[in-house]
């Protein structure tokens, strides 16, 4: 039977990092089949064995859903040098997958680099003529070897001819040459040219077929194609899944019925059909285990499908599966490598279930294999779920290692329709759930201090964005509770500001104020982590420039260094006016003001280590 204690909401951050020799790559029913789920994300269906399936004919990466959070993955130079091009990228929350994902990451799982522009617009009738060089996004990684090389035929026409590479010589070049020598009579007498490189000529005033047979030659037979994004091929994200050079395609033919939604209060489900591609797909999960049991046939009855929003699993391969500490929600590969598909959120008011995507970066060439990431890059909407309705399951089995790992929130009373990670308008859109990648080298603070590396360490409830602590007052007679992973007090007039601004920021101000009762899911919703992780940065910046100000009775000068990371925790602790270095004793923490200084120190350079920003 379905519990009926209280239900809670776990929401989790991934964290990314992975040192590679010396670099570190930075960085989210009472229903049947004829009446399926209000809540709908814009995933267009078939029906197939009594379910819904994806109607891959129908899908394209410009069509699918927008992921819901920022985020970012930073490789190290050297990693860039091995490669010859930048896996590096960013996005923000609203972008389609199609411009965040690159060729790369499915050169294995789609084989998209075996299209031509040609090939494409046969799909798309997209009108070549009307596409600028500048949108093919290979062409400004290419030099004048590497474009001869993939389309040989160039060398033997004379440079007059195409006018492109006319341009990058004249613009190169301070002596006169022959304009009407062939193109590889010219490389050949002056092999130096080869290294001139098209990302210096304004690509936006030619056409494709500036550069002759350019349209018929396969994507994978340019330089660095890998590091080229989806958008970055005209057409591309336009094309049908169905009609990928390795069409998308489902994986087993298990169909089985949602039984019944159970949030986290489920403990110790040992039948499951959930893990990874590393672990097996039947990882058990031993607390906080938010699922959907399953009814059908022998293979899956009685089983779960554990949620990925509460669980991580081991993932990845190669060097980049130590990215996020080598963790991805737990799910399943329906679909292949391409993506994997997670149930995320789980109503046991509703009776519902949702899913999401999760993309992962793979780096490979001719010469280096760093393997692939776990799946981080989400969440993505998919499909979403009724109790008592069909749901497909692909390829059951029962291999597993290990046991899933808590992210350590909970869930709480969740509902579809009020919660703030569904839209009024049918476009299922996750909320700000997980926050960015926060471990960059370069985020730094005047005095030099790695600004990632210290708000980790004085992140003290180990990213626990729905923290809500106690109703306490100082000796000053300020009142109000410790809020989110940094704990900032409910008082601070930037935390209020940010709740007061959404609907019903008020009323949940004054249950705050009043000590009431509060949610792991109401304090995401109107404090979300994304919001945290700002104020955070801000809060640690305000705090070294604050403690840079201060002079250190040991030096007698400025707060530099290790010290002033010690005089910023102190800050953070107790306030801008606690003696420096005080013994005195924080009753909560039962650490003196001192030592809690000195373990923040200790902390940073741990971060900065794990970083590999030394």
């Amino acid at each position: 039977m379905k519990s009926t204690g209280k239900i809670f909401i776990k929401f989790t951050g991934l964290r990314l990092s992975l040192l590679v020799a010396g670099g570190i790559i930075l960085f989210p029913q009472q229903h049947s089949m004829s009446n399926p789920p209000t809540t709908q994300s814009q995933i267009p269906t078939v029906n197939w064995q009594n379910t819904r399936l994806p109607d891959w004919n129908r899908i394209t990466f410009s069509n699918m859903p927008a992921i819901s959070e920022p985020g970012s993955f930073q490789a190290p130079q050297n990693v860039v040098d091995k490669l010859g091009y930048n896996p590096s990228r960013s996005w923000n929350a609203g972008q389609k997958p199609d411009s965040f994902t690159m060729l790369g990451d499915f050169q294995d799982s789609f084989k998209l680099q075996n299209f031509s522009l040609t090939d494409i617009s046969k799909i798309t009738n997209l009108d070549l003529e009307k596409i600028s060089l500048n949108n093919f996004g290979v062409i400004k990684l290419q030099t004048l070897d590497s474009l001869v090389k993939a389309i040989p035929e160039l060398k033997d026409y004379p440079i007059s001819q195409v006018k492109p590479i006319f341009d990058l010589l004249t613009q190169n070049l301070s002596t006169s040459f022959a304009i009407n020598q062939t193109i590889g009579n010219l490389l050949k007498q002056s092999p130096h040219l080869g290294k001139l490189s098209f990302d210096a000529l304004n690509l936006k005033s030619y056409n494709l077929d500036s550069i002759p047979n350019l349209i018929a030659t396969p994507v994978a037979s340019f330089d660095k194609w890998q590091g080229v994004y989806i958008s970055e091929i005209p057409g591309l994200n336009k094309v049908p899944f169905s009609q990928f050079p390795n069409p998308i395609n489902p994986v087993g033919t298990e169909v089985g019925i949602v039984d019944v939604a159970f949030a986290t209060d489920e403990q110790k489900r040992d039948k499951t059909i959930s893990g990874s591609n590393k672990e097996g797909f039947a990882v058990p999960c031993e607390k906080d285990c938010a699922h959907t049991e399953l009814s059908g046939s022998p293979a899956v009855h009685g089983k779960a499908w554990i949620s990925g929003k509460y669980q991580l699993v081991k993932g990845g391969r190669g060097i980049l599966g130590s990215v996020n500490a080598g963790k991805e929600p737990t799910g399943r590969n329906l679909f292949g490598d391409a993506f994997k598909v997670a149930v995320w959120d789980v109503s046991e008011v509703d009776g519902m279930i949702s899913q999401s995507l999760f993309f992962r970066v793979c780096m490979r060439n001719n010469l280096v294999d760093l393997g692939c990431t776990p799946y981080f890059i989400g969440p993505v909407p998919f499909m979403t779920y009724r109790e008592k309705e069909p749901i497909f399951l692909g390829r059951i089995d029962s291999d597993k290692n290990s046991i899933s790992s808590p992210t350590g929130l909970k869930s709480s009373g969740f509902r579809f329709n009020n919660s703030p990670i569904t839209s009024n308008n049918g476009n299922d859109a996750v909320a700000n759930l997980i926050p960015a990648s926060k471990e960059n080298c370069r985020n730094m603070h005047v005095s030099g201090t790695n600004i990632d590396a210290l708000s980790s360490a004085l992140s003290n409830t180990q990213n626990n964005y729905n923290f809500v602590g106690n109703y306490v007052c100082d000796s000053n007679g300020n009142c109000g509770r410790a809020i989110g992973a940094m704990q900032f007090m409910s008082s601070n007039p930037d935390v209020r500001k940010i709740i007061v601004s959404k609907a019903g920021g008020q009323e949940f101000l004054s249950k705050l104020d009043s000590g009431e009762q509060i949610t792991g899911e109401e304090m995401t919703q109107y404090f979300s982590p994304s919001e945290q992780q700002t104020l955070i940065d801000s809060q640690t910046n305000n705090l070294l420039s604050t403690a840079s100000q201060q002079i250190d009775p040991i030096t007698g000068k400025a707060f530099t260094g290790e010290r002033l990371i010690e005089r910023a925790a102190q800050i953070q602790f107790a306030g801008t006016n606690i003696t420096i270095d005080s013994q005195a004793i924080n009753p909560n923490d039962a650490k003196t003001v001192k030592e809690y200084g000195e373990k923040t120190k200790t902390k940073y350079t741990q971060n900065l280590q794990s970083m590999n920003c030394l």
